[in-house]
């Protein structure tokens, strides 16, 4: 999941402690110049955002780009059939 956080400044290990507190395994990457995050956890975004606003960060969910549907390839998730 993409977020943009306001004021990231570089603090990917502060708000990768703040994700884990509440999943373990949660995985943060970063891109501090352009504000954002990706979040690979079992929490949904909105747990996600409470869990920043709490510690401070303001953050919202950035649209992820759409995957191309091909029907038995790789991006099937099998709810046309």
């Amino acid at each position: 999941m993409l977020f943009q956080v306001k004021d990231l400044a570089g603090d990917t290990g502060a708000i990768a402690a703040i994700l884990r507190a509440h999943d373990a395994n949660a995985q943060v990457s970063g891109d501090p110049v352009a504000g954002q995050i990706d979040v690979a956890a079992s929490l949904t975004s909105g747990q996600v955002i409470t869990a920043l606003h709490e510690a401070g960060y303001e953050a919202s969910r950035v649209s992820e780009p759409r995957q191309i549907h091909v029907s038995g390839g790789s991006t099937c998730c099998g709810s046309c059939s």
